[in-house]
């Protein structure tokens, strides 16, 4: 199968150098943040592959899940609205009387959101879409189901180009390394084969912000495998090249620790917002693991996330 060609609305994203630390080793950052507004952020790029493929199948609708500051929930929000297409969500967690952050957003663009319970989201949440989804078919609608995080080999194409717009800059500036945080697996799936398919000789590390190395090992490659055999890519994925990084989730997905919370803090003095989540863990990840390592050049992929900042202010104040 061609690759689908993605519905581009998001520009291309700088890389800056980053001096708001003091490191042996000289830190860039990749502003993914800064792809827009209400679609900033990493799911962006996935989700123009993910809404390409909708909108070839004729879909009329979108459901996706989420905890209800998912960022890719947002961002597939909106994107349903600028294509015309309904949105759905199946959240994480109990209605909440006051909305703020990624879910304030999600209510003023109107979707239909369905709370469901951590044991259900966990353990039913791909069997809940699919069976909603049915539902939709027999009301005559055409849904589309993108999975949690937009991680899937459709998905991932998004960072294989990301790695196609750092390719210069990292063959310039000699660089040794990519940090990025690991959540739903897409985003370092599509590094990886972007890495592999340039033949980039650098390390692409990703810092784990929930679950554990062995189940992002087994999802990455899965994706990888995936993407490889549908879009006939002529590359072959080595295991040994994943270098997965736990020790920072701390004591829960989306559960600030006082290191990290410490890292945002001095990060936002530089102009740069980080969010408890994801970019605050992984940015100070990346800060411990370079002083094992014998780094001299690396790249920070930001992933945005600036909107469930909000849901954590009396923490970060």
């Amino acid at each position: 199968m061609k690759l689908i060609k993605p519905k581009k609305i998001i520009p291309r994203t700088p890389i800056e150098k980053f001096t708001g630390v003091k490191t042996k080793t000289e830190l860039f950052i990749k502003r993914d943040d800064l792809n827009g507004l209400l679609v900033s952020g990493n799911k962006a790029r996935k989700l123009e592959y993910l809404i390409a493929d909708a909108l070839n199948k004729n879909c009329d609708s979108l459901i996706t899940c989420g905890p209800t500051q998912s960022n890719h929930c947002r961002t597939t929000v909106v994107f349903a609205r600028y294509f015309g297409l309904t949105p759905y969500l199946f959240l994480r967690g109990k209605p909440k009387k006051f909305s703020n952050g990624n879910l304030l957003i999600n209510r003023l663009l109107d979707a239909k959101i369905t709370y469901i319970t951590p044991s259900r989201y966990y353990k039913r949440r791909i069997e809940t879409m699919a069976e909603f989804a049915q539902k939709l078919i027999k009301k005559g609608k055409k849904p589309y189901i993108i999975p949690e995080g937009g991680s899937n080999e459709i998905g991932a194409l998004g960072y294989l180009d990301c790695m196609r717009e750092m390719e210069e800059f990292i063959k310039n500036k000699k660089i040794d390394a990519i940090y990025c945080a690991v959540g739903s697996g897409g985003t370092y799936a599509g590094l990886l084969l972007g890495k592999t398919l340039l033949n980039l000789h650098l390390d692409i590390n990703g810092i784990i912000i929930c679950d554990t190395v062995e189940y992002f090992t087994e999802k990455i490659l899965k994706i990888c495998e995936k993407a490889i055999y549908r879009f006939n890519l002529k590359i072959k994925i080595n295991p040994k090249d994943l270098k997965l990084i736990a020790g920072f989730v701390g004591p829960g997905y989306a559960i600030p620790y006082p290191a990290e919370l410490k890292t945002i803090r001095k990060i936002a003095k530089s102009g740069i917002i980080l969010e408890p989540v994801y970019t605050g863990k992984t940015f100070y990840g990346m800060l411990q693991d370079i002083k094992k390592k014998n780094y001299k050049k690396v790249i920070f992929i930001h992933t945005g996330g600036i909107f469930s900042i909000f849901s954590f202010n009396k923490i970060l104040l």
